[in-house]
């Protein structure tokens, strides 16, 4: 009961114990969810799951990594209770101001490799030869962007033989202190007449990246428009590889491995540079408005 009369702000909340319970708990989960970082359901108990959530909010923030609800932590969340209450968008994962750097040095990562789908056994089916695509058309990309100035750097370091898993190139991209990522995947589907392409950008509960929106919208024209693509649209998800970075992010997944007509196009290597010079062109096109 004396913990359930406590509101948010009222004491500092942290990972201990017995856990800390109470209305203030459960308006921090809601926060977090609203923003994107917390993913369950409000139960008013401060678990690993909200020291978790509140350990990536304090990232995304900047803010030192503490996993306290307290001083600088409570201010910032405070700060989007506006945005919160009114259901307003915010751009989360924050966007970098790119008008204070000369010429074109922003730090562009790239990424392709093994996401969480491809466990699916349809999806191994195709995983070796998808691999090889998007490495390709990442490199690609890398030789054309570079072409024009931009550093560019690729998370996806397959000299090893254990392909790189997800969450150590989400790591990697984190550590590289990139401007923005774009990341190249194959859509895979049970039904082998799907076909198109679809481009993703990160959303949480109440919140869109608006950097990752509007790059995920050029990239997806430039295919329809050039490679006279099906139009499977853009869509908001909190994937982990737009949700884990703490750039802007893209996922782009320009065509389906799955079907058989469209597999012989994506495996051409012709093919594969217009891919790569559309993502290219529309990278670049979003930095010069950015």
């Amino acid at each position: 009961m004396v913990d359930a009369g406590y509101a948010i702000g009222d004491r500092m909340l942290y990972l201990k114990e017995p856990p800390f319970r109470g209305d203030d708990v459960k308006v921090l989960q809601l926060w977090l969810k609203t923003l994107g970082f917390f993913k369950y359901n409000e139960n008013g108990i401060f678990n690993k799951s909200t020291h978790k959530a509140l350990i990536e909010f304090q990232k995304n923030m900047k803010l030192s990594p503490d996993g306290i609800l307290g001083g600088d932590t409570f201010a910032h969340l405070s700060s989007l209770k506006r945005i919160i209450n009114e259901k307003k968008s915010s751009n989360f994962p924050l966007i970098k101001d790119f008008k204070n750097k000369k010429g074109n040095k922003e730090k562009i990562i790239l990424d392709y490799g093994e996401f969480p789908s491809d466990i699916q056994e349809n999806s191994k089916l195709y995983l070796n030869e998808k691999i090889k695509i998007c490495k390709n058309i990442v490199e690609k990309c890398k030789e054309s962007l570079e072409k024009e100035g931009f550093n560019v750097f690729i998370v996806s370091d397959y000299s090893k033989k254990s392909l790189p898993k997800l969450f150590s190139r989400i790591k990697k991209a984190n550590k590289s202190k990139g401007d923005l990522l774009v990341s190249v995947n194959l859509n895979c589907c049970s039904d082998l007449e799907a076909s198109g392409s679809s481009c993703y950008y990160f959303k949480g509960l109440k919140s869109f990246s608006r950097g990752g929106r509007r790059i995920a919208e050029l990239i997806q024209d430039k295919l329809i428009r050039n490679l006279n693509m099906a139009d499977c649209r853009i869509h908001g998800t909190s994937y982990a590889i737009l949700k884990g970075t703490n750039m802007t992010s893209v996922l782009v997944e320009p065509g389906f491995i799955s079907n058989y007509h469209e597999a012989l196009k994506l495996k051409d290597p012709k093919y594969q540079d217009e891919i790569s010079n559309c993502i290219s062109e529309a990278t670049k096109q979003y930095l010069s408005e950015s």
